[in-house]
Parts: structure tokens; sequence; C-alpha cells
């Protein structure tokens, strides 16, 4: 049986994402393993004024607006039970979502 595609999350720790609060979306994501998951602090995603941004890759599913609720759902849901969560995907990357 083949295991499932490692996935990377990015949380972005740049300027403006670390002033909404992107510190504390990244630890809460490292707070504990997440099964065939990489967290990663990253720079700039180019979204600036859209953040704390994480993106999940392979996936290519960017969130926007990210605080640590929405971190620990997006953990829940979409890591951990391979659905995405269509209310806070950036609406100009997922259009019609």
């Amino acid at each position: 049986m083949d295991s499932p595609p490692k996935r990377q999350v990015l949380v972005c720790q740049y300027r403006t994402c670390l002033k909404d609060g992107a510190q504390k979306v990244l630890a809460t994501f490292q707070q504990e393993p997440i099964p065939n998951v990489t967290i990663k602090a990253s720079g700039c995603l180019g979204l600036c004024g859209s953040g704390p941004m994480v993106v999940v890759l392979p996936d290519n599913v960017y969130y926007w607006h990210i605080n640590p609720k929405k971190a620990q759902a997006i953990i829940t849901t979409h890591l951990l039970g391979n659905t995405q969560i269509q209310s806070i995907m950036h609406p100009r990357l997922h259009p019609n979502k």
C-alpha cells in the first residue's frame, strides 16, 4: 500500500504577516507532529495584506487571514481529514469555491 504524499505547510513569517500574528499561527502548527506533514516558516508569499498566509503543498491551497484557531481547523480538517476548508481559502486564488 502506498503511503500518502508528504505535505508541506508554509507559514509566512514576513513583515505584514508577522505583524498580524503569524508567529502564533506557526507555533500552533508546530505544537504536535502531524503524520506526513512538514511545517516550515517561509518568506513572503506575495499576498501581503491577506495574512497571515498559510500554503499547503502539494495541494496548492492558499489559506488567508489565519489565526491559531483557524490553524487548528486546518490541521484537523485538511491535514488529518483530507478536506479543504473553502471558507478560509484565498478567494482570488480559489475563485468559485
